[in-house]
């Protein structure tokens, strides 16, 4: 009973964690008068190892002297738990110490560090892929942060390696979306802490991969299952064309039943139902992917591309930079279809990011009652990424003169206007010189999405950007949104406009896909802890993500859409849940069937939006500049010209001071 209560109070979620676990230790030491060893051996070896996992995490107390406590009672469970008898207990055991050991405080720091992979390792011999897959990642993930402590990167990447292999086990089984999210987090900084290692031991291609793999999977996912190109299965099999086209098409509609449900119920229990029919139709469709890879031409259909394949694909100019924060610093693969370059950051450790990131985010959650603070947050995190992370990797990149660059941030960097890190620069009109002074940078949730972004692209050649649908004020509270609006259409031959009380959710997500080009000039919402229900504001209600997700803007007639501009506030932001799934508004509008996609990552005025967008319109349909490079010049130009002076050209007076980067930076350009 003792250990029982001991067990409950451990995992007690209310009242106190310090005061629940100093209960749990109390339990268990009772429980220890009772079971003794020589009466009770198992039952002593039991407790033993649950008051080691109490003294581990207990707040109370000196912690070195906590440690030392957990190391006592697990190597005293050790006394029982052997691996003949107890092969289970004794590789749990194992686990909890190696963790002991990895926090230790006392002894010297590589001691420990050896001592708790040498426990590792024996739990291993238990824990193997096959048997214990979820017990292999988590024992093998931490033998490699163990390794990557003491630098030992070969090693660091067989166990890395090996984690990932168990991970992947673990993911492929996963037939629901809810369970496929649960294993990402699980999995968190796994691939790239693993993708850091490779780099070590000059393993670039394998480095790559295994970042590529590990951002925006289910967006690589959707994107590879629901574009596959079938156009010849259709001729040759049209039998096998129909089965994987009917499979697939259930299996989104699923999907779509369960994000519904997801935003329901906030802890997303699926119905046994949707379990098992979603566990039917992925036999089914690994069944048929079966049959179309006897087709000749199709051997490969639907396997993960590798590096190459993604690289003669994407046959861009720019190269793609891949931002990978770790513990033991930051790493930069710059990448072209010639060559990978890396490029270490040791001073920007993923630890400095989450400080940053944390005052960035409580600044912009107070603006409203300290809006000063609020711009010296900006100020001072975008000054902070130009010596940490930006100049480096501008000098790389001028280096192999590269004018433009495709960054895909992984972990916390999505969140920030890394185009907007700057310096002092007194030749300058605002005295400072920007990232986008340098380059034109754009930004991709991963290089398979940018695959399928320019396969849309080429839907789309200049003299078919014609038309475009524009969302004008749907709650009729933007005083500068018909002028912005005016300004966009204005430049394409044919347009649709649907103003204020026309422009519903429901005749919105109809129109869509029937233009190259739509703007939205409206309010957005950001939902960080269910970015399913971020979302655009229409007259009658939020046209949410989890909407967008289930538009198909490239099936039957449909080319998909060219470029997307959300004049509206924080579409940009991704969540903060799962970080490198990058889910967020312009991803869901890639996954729809978008090329590229203009959106922000902050509140933004609405008289400077207009302004600025106007402009962007301007060098972009009348001086014929790249999308991308219109967004550049167009911060430019608003961040440069005295406030007079854009006055006089627009008729618009912008607010507040118009060199600070709240003014300009918050708009990006993702996708092609």
């Amino acid at each position: 009973v003792q250990n029982n209560l001991a067990n409950a109070y451990r995992d007690r979620i209310r009242g106190e964690r310090a005061d629940n676990l100093e209960m749990a230790i109390a339990a268990y030491e009772r429980a220890l008068e009772v079971y003794t060893r020589e009466a009770f051996p198992e039952d002593w070896a039991m407790t033993q190892n649950n008051l080691a996992a109490a003294y581990r995490n207990r707040i109370r107390g000196e912690r070195a002297d906590n440690l030392e406590m957990a190391i006592t009672a697990c190597e005293r469970a050790l006394e029982v738990y052997t691996r003949e008898a107890f092969p289970e207990d004794w590789a749990m055991t194992q686990n909890n110490l190696a963790a002991a050991y990895r926090d230790r405080i006392r002894g010297e720091r590589a001691d420990n560090l050896e001592q708790a992979i040498a426990a590792s390792e024996w739990a291993l011999e238990v824990y193997t892929r096959n048997a214990f897959p979820n017990d292999c990642r988590r024992t093998s993930w931490l033998l490699g942060n163990l390794r990557t402590e003491l630098q030992n990167w070969d090693a660091a990447t067989q166990a890395y390696g090996q984690a990932l292999a168990a991970a992947e086990d673990l993911y492929q089984a996963c037939t629901l979306l809810d369970s496929q999210a649960g294993e990402l987090k699980a999995t968190a900084d796994l691939p790239r802490r693993a993708a850091y290692a490779y780099a070590k031991t000059g393993q670039l291609a394998k480095a790559l991969e295994t970042i590529e793999r590990g951002r925006a999977r289910g967006l690589s996912e959707r994107l590879q299952r629901d574009r596959a190109d079938l156009a010849q299965l259709q001729q040759q099999r049209p039998d096998l064309f129909d089965r994987y086209r009917d499979i697939t098409n259930q299996l989104q509609n699923l999907e779509s039943q369960q994000r519904e449900q997801q935003i329901r119920d906030r802890q997303a229990i699926t119905p046994e139902q949707h379990r098992n029919e979603a566990q039917r139709l992925r036999q089914e469709l690994t069944e048929a992917i079966a049959q179309i890879r006897q087709v000749p031409g199709y051997e490969t259909f639907l396997r993960a591309p590798s590096l190459t394949e993604i690289q003669q694909n994407l046959r861009t100019e720019a190269p793609t930079v891949y931002l990978i924060p770790t513990p033991n610093g930051s790493l930069a693969l710059i990448a072209t279809p010639q060559v990978i370059a890396p490029l270490w950051l040791d001073d920007f450790p993923e630890a400095a990011l989450t400080d940053l990131v944390q005052t960035w985010l409580n600044a912009s959650q107070n603006q409203r009652n300290d809006f000063p603070g609020w711009l010296e947050a900006i100020d001072q995190g975008t000054r902070q990424l130009w010596d940490k992370l930006m100049a480096p990797l501008i000098d790389q990149l001028k280096q192999h003169n590269h004018t433009q660059a495709i960054l895909i941030p992984t972990d916390l960097l999505g969140l920030l206007p890394l185009h907007a890190a700057w310096t002092e620069d007194p030749s300058r009109p605002t005295g400072r010189r920007y990232a986008l002074d340098e380059l034109t940078f754009t930004y991709a949730p991963n290089a398979q999405s940018l695959v399928a972004a320019r396969a849309i692209a080429q839907q789309f050649p200049d003299s078919h950007l014609d038309s475009i649908l524009a969302i004008d004020n749907p709650r009729q509270d933007l005083p500068s949104s018909e002028r912005e609006v005016m300004a966009a259409v204005k430049t394409f031959d044919n347009h649709t406009i649907l103003r204020h009380e026309q422009a519903t959710t429901a005749t919105v997500a109809a129109n869509l896909g029937q233009q190259a080009i739509v703007h939205f000039s409206c309010h957005g919402t950001v939902n960080f802890n269910e970015p399913l229900n971020s979302g655009l504001l229409m007259n009658d209600g939020l046209l949410t993500l989890r909407e967008l997700f289930n538009l198909k803007l490239t099936e039957g007639n449909k080319r998909g859409i060219r470029l997307a501009v959300l004049s509206a506030c924080e579409t940009g932001l991704p969540g903060l849940d799962l970080a490198d799934e990058a889910i967020g508004l312009p991803v869901g509008l890639l996954q729809a069937g978008v090329a590229g996609a203009i959106a922000s990552l902050w509140k933004v005025d609405d008289c400077n939006t207009a302004i600025l967008l106007t402009k962007f319109y301007d060098l972009w349909r009348n001086h014929q500049l790249t999308p991308p490079e219109a967004l550049r010049q167009a911060q430019q130009w608003f961040r440069d010209t005295k406030r007079s002076t854009i006055s006089q050209e627009t008729n618009l007076v912008p607010a507040g001071n118009n060199d600070h980067p709240y003014y300009w930076a918050g708009f990006s350009y993702t996708g092609l």
